[in-house]
């Protein structure tokens, strides 16, 4: 009987698709541990049973759902076919016997089957592209322009092979589609040319490797805030105030970009200003600014790489202006930077507090 049950686990876990979970998986690990200290039904020597640490996939992510998912696709695209031969059908008993008419039905049934059939490889082919390459930020950023120039590659495959339906089926030659006069022509072109631009811009952007969607990034016009999304007309960016705002590729592509995502130190320089009435505590303070901000910042970069100054800049009108210059080994954004940083400003605060020097008030004129 146990060899049977063990035979029958194998089998369960090899048909069951499974999708391992780290929470779910070291809350069943831990129950299982308390299971076996207390000697109850179900703990055992060894490591734990791999259905006890794996848990099952929804439906949805089974092959059984994919296959039936797209049975029920190509079914709905089958439905709209046999409506529009119905359509036509009833056109022709209505008395309409135009060319068109005629050609209806195979001109509808060919782009709704073509139509599906591409978007579905379309599916398939990203699908691919993200198993194939990492997880990193940097390669799903390679992956989003990858995809985004797959895709076009593919809809103008499949636009060409229309058209060439179009021409040998109903006789609807491709020249005739772009035979328009001198004016048209011209008109065409001015109307084409700023799109154009916009598109070239964009696919520049993309392969520059500079942003990616997500990266927190600053322009040198001002902008800043999230890649939302790297369109080929123009690029989404998320502010601080949550305003998303759209941005043609031609403005952004001639500008510098700061990629704060992608910067692993950051700076924090401070300026203070003293009374004049301590300045013979000033290097008593320096001193005390530097030795608070190293036990308060475990990130900050101390072996001479970059710079850890705390320093009497000059003599001003109504202070002593104090300059504390500090680098860590933070991305100069998120929680963890504004964190640092308070941290920073409270180990100044302590050191003033601990000297006995006081801070001079800005004078308004």
């Amino acid at each position: 009987p146990q060899q049977s049950k063990s035979i029958t686990r194998k089998a369960f876990e090899a048909i069951t698709p499974w999708d391992d979970d780290e929470v779910w998986r070291k809350k069943k690990v831990q129950e299982w541990v308390e299971q076996q200290q207390s000697g109850q039904e179900g703990g055992g020597e060894g490591a734990p049973p791999a259905f006890l640490t794996r848990r099952k996939k929804s439906f949805k992510d089974t092959l059984i759902y994919q296959v039936v998912d797209h049975v029920s696709q190509a079914a709905k695209v089958g439905v709209a076919v046999i409506g529009a031969d119905c359509l036509a059908l009833i056109g022709k008993l209505m008395g309409n016997d135009h060319d068109l008419m005629d050609n209806f039905s195979r001109i509808f049934s060919k782009v709704a089957y073509t139509g599906w059939i591409t978007h579905r490889l379309q599916a398939f082919k990203r699908y691919l592209l993200r198993n194939t390459l990492g997880k990193s930020k940097i390669e799903f950023g390679k992956l989003n322009i990858i995809d985004r120039l797959m895709d076009g590659i593919m809809y103008t495959v499949w636009l060409l092979f229309l058209l060439d339906f179009l021409e040998v089926q109903t006789g609807m030659a491709v020249k005739s589609l772009f035979s328009v006069g001198a004016t048209g022509t011209l008109v065409l072109g001015l109307a084409s040319k700023d799109i154009a631009s916009q598109i070239m811009n964009g696919l520049t952007l993309n392969l520059s490797e500079k942003m990616y969607e997500g990266d927190e990034v600053r322009f040198s016009d001002g902008t800043s805030g999230v890649i939302v999304k790297m369109g080929w007309m123009e690029t989404m960016i998320r502010s601080s105030d949550e305003l998303v705002v759209g941005i043609p590729n031609t403005h952004l592509s001639g500008q510098r970009v700061y990629n704060l995502s992608r910067t692993p130190r950051s700076q924090v320089k401070q300026s203070l200003r003293i009374s004049y009435n301590d300045a013979d505590k000033i290097p008593k303070l320096l001193e005390a600014i530097k030795e608070e901000i190293k036990e308060a910042c475990p990130k900050l970069i101390t072996d001479g790489s970059r710079a850890f100054r705390a320093y009497w800049q000059n003599y001003e009108d109504d202070h002593l202006a104090v300059v504390v210059d500090c680098h860590f080994t933070i991305k100069p954004t998120g929680d963890e930077y504004w964190s640092n940083r308070q941290n920073m400003l409270e180990a100044i605060y302590r050191a003033v507090k601990k000297t006995g020097v006081h801070f001079e008030k800005a004078v308004k004129s």
